[in-house]
């Protein structure tokens, strides 16, 4: 489908809500017709406020709506251009006209040949403005960091096409091709699933997203304002240093904090915004003495460290700062880097890192995962990580502590479990105990702390002669059940005892909380209380609703003959018990490769976690002192 296609449509008032009737197509191979269909969830989300541009990976369609006077819907007409990707791009579609009439059957709107539409000048000039560097500082922030769906509030008309101009602009000027989306006003939620790449949502209704990890907003900061200045300096500077040859998002990133610094921060061709540097100013408290999870040395002083960068090459390389580097130029080259352990390696332990903000923010909360292998330990750590942004409904401000770190995190096990619903392998026995994510997080008003996950083979831990270092200062250890194991099985669990006997050694036992979660719940879905509690949704920060919970899965382990796996109950200061489901379903098999036919939908998985985090004092308040007591 080389030429630009068009489709009209027409709203009108049904029983059920919204009609919605095709009246015209330019497409004339029906096969090609029918697969269109799947633009009336949009259709149905938009407003002649905006327009929706939808990549889909070969093909786009352009959308746009049109409300006529007196009319009672919100949309009234609707124009659709389908193309190949290649003819019809994100910035094509914000260079054409707005509706200001019924769609004519038949009357190009977008030609073929790349001419360039009547908004163009205006909408490039305008995504130069303060405004909308303002408004996409975050956007591309959040872009940077990997993630795919980013709602943003709707603030004036024609901004989101110039947010959108430039977002576009500068990840093709770096290199970046992949599918860009967006809804320019959207008027409701929609189904995205088949919706590749980044997907970007305007909302009149919608609040701010959590801030970006403040290294990634230096680095959007930083790229925005050189596009402001000077499109084509940037897109040179881009070229010269490599960034377009990067072999993927990671060696991207690195090579976009290597680009030299601007001679001159600031807003040059609009001279309205705040400088850069006030930007990339560190608001991080002081660093103080940190002991290293790995090898549990001491660390007095934090900051004496020197950094390191670790590159596409997989190596760590030295960072050198100028002595002369002002405040921006220092925040950049301390952007995802990583500090080396100082203390004397011996043969057991390897040379190793840690992200650099790891000591800047008092003394971190280590959280594990306990359990016999095949439990679901790395599915429930996978499934906590992909809705981790849904703990704002606690009012839990949490972003990743290291970017680079998170991404990886989310290419090898969020994305391939909850995307592609992918079966994970297991946590291999001879795999190196590092952390696996990390995040800042703050209770409402309360101090910023940095939450460090592991997790561990099962293998490993239920060997008595071999131990994890981090299990000997870990702050909070979730305790995981298979309910298979239950019914094969009056025993304890192995790894349960071992980890529990390194506990009761350590020099403080009653600082270990622990959480022990029902796992894999969807094969008791049908037993109550577990089903009870599966259908309840995720709660609320009631410490009875965590009590209660607690009681119930207690008794049904009780019930079960598996009192035994109740220990870490008893031997921790602070405990909850807990019903959770990763992937809501069934495998298809244990084989590499093997899929959850019916999709993944995680249940409850953030429940264990809220409860670990107030009961390690990182949630504050009266509520979340009385869970877990």
């Amino acid at each position: 489908m080389s030429a630009v296609h068009q489709i009209t449509y027409r709203a009108r008032a049904g029983g059920d809500g919204l009609i919605i009737v095709q009246t015209a197509t330019s497409l004339r191979d029906q096969q090609q017709a029918d697969r269109w269909r799947r633009l009336e969830p949009w259709l149905r989300t938009g407003n002649p406020r905006g327009s929706a541009f939808l990549d889909f990976g070969s093909q786009t369609a352009f959308i746009r709506w049109l409300a006529t006077a007196g009319s009672r819907l919100s949309w009234e007409y609707a124009l659709a251009l389908v193309a190949e990707s290649t003819t019809l791009t994100g910035t094509r579609a914000l260079e054409l006209p707005e509706l200001d009439g019924p769609p004519l059957d038949g009357a190009r709107v977008l030609s073929a040949d790349g001419t360039p539409g009547p908004r163009r000048d205006a909408v490039a000039e305008r995504a130069r403005s303060a405004e909308a560097i303002s408004a996409l500082i975050p956007l591309l922030a959040h872009t940077l960091a990997g993630e795919r769906r980013v709602t943003v509030p709707w603030a004036a008309p024609g901004l989101p096409d110039a947010v959108m101009w430039g977002l576009i602009s500068i990840l093709r000027m770096a290199g970046d091709n992949r599918a860009v989306s967006f809804l320019t006003y959207a008027s409701a939620l929609t189904r995205d699933g088949d919706i590749p790449g980044l997907l970007v949502s305007f909302r009149a209704d919608a609040t701010a997203p959590l801030p970006p990890d403040q290294g990634f907003a230096a680095l959007a900061a930083d790229l925005a304002h050189r596009f402001a200045d000077d499109p084509a300096g940037l897109s040179q500077t881009l070229r010269e240093h490599g960034v377009l040859e990067a072999p993927d998002h990671n060696a991207r990133i690195n090579r976009l904090l290597s680009l030299p610094p601007r001679g001159r921060p600031g807003n040059a061709h609009r001279g309205g915004t705040a400088p850069v540097s006030a930007m990339y100013s560190d608001p991080e408290p002081a660093a103080s003495a940190v002991m290293c999870p790995i090898c549990l040395a001491d660390i007095p002083d934090w900051d004496a460290l020197g950094l390191w960068r670790y590159n596409s090459a997989g190596d760590y390389e030295e960072i050198r700062i100028p002595p002369d580097a002002n405040p921006a130029q220092v925040a950049r080259y301390r952007f995802n880097a990583y500090v080396r352990c100082p203390a004397e390696q011996d043969d057991t332990t390897a040379v190793h890192h840690l992200p650099a903000r790891y000591g800047r923010f008092g003394e971190p909360v280590l959280l594990g995962f306990v359990g016999l292998t095949k439990s679901g330990k790395s599915h429930l750590l996978a499934s906590m990580i992909g809705a981790i942004s849904k703990l704002s409904d606690y009012r839990i401000d949490v972003h990743p502590l290291d970017p680079a770190m998170h991404h990886r995190y989310l290419e090898n096990s969020v994305l391939p479990l909850i995307t592609r619903n992918e079966v994970l392998p297991g946590t291999p026995d001879d795999a190196t105990t590092e952390i696996a994510d990390a995040f800042v997080v703050q209770h409402e008003n309360g101090p910023e702390r940095v939450v460090a996950l592991f997790d561990v083979s099962g293998g490993i831990l239920a060997k008595t002669d071999e131990t994890r270092e981090f299990l000997w200062i870990a702050d909070g250890l979730f305790f995981v059940i298979d309910p298979e194991f239950i019914q094969a099985s009056k025993a304890g669990d192995a790894t349960f005892g071992n980890v529990l006997s390194i506990v009761r050694d350590r020099a403080k036992p009653e600082s270990v909380s622990a959480a022990i979660v029902l796992n894999k719940a969807d094969k008791a879905r049908f037993e109550e209380p577990i089903a009870r509690w599966l259908r309840s949704g995720d709660g609320t920060m009631d410490p009875t609703e965590f009590l209660r919970e607690s009681a119930d899965v207690y008794a049904y382990l009780e019930e079960h003959g598996a009192a035994v796996l109740t220990a870490p109950y008893q031997a921790c200061a602070k405990a909850t018990l807990h019903v959770a489901s990763p992937t809501g379903g069934a495998k298809e098999g244990e084989e590499k490769g093997s899929k959850y036919p019916r999709g993944v939908t995680p249940m409850r998985v953030l429940r264990p976690l809220v409860a670990m985090l107030a009961m390690t004092g990182v949630l504050t308040g009266s509520q979340a002192e009385l869970i877990g007591v």
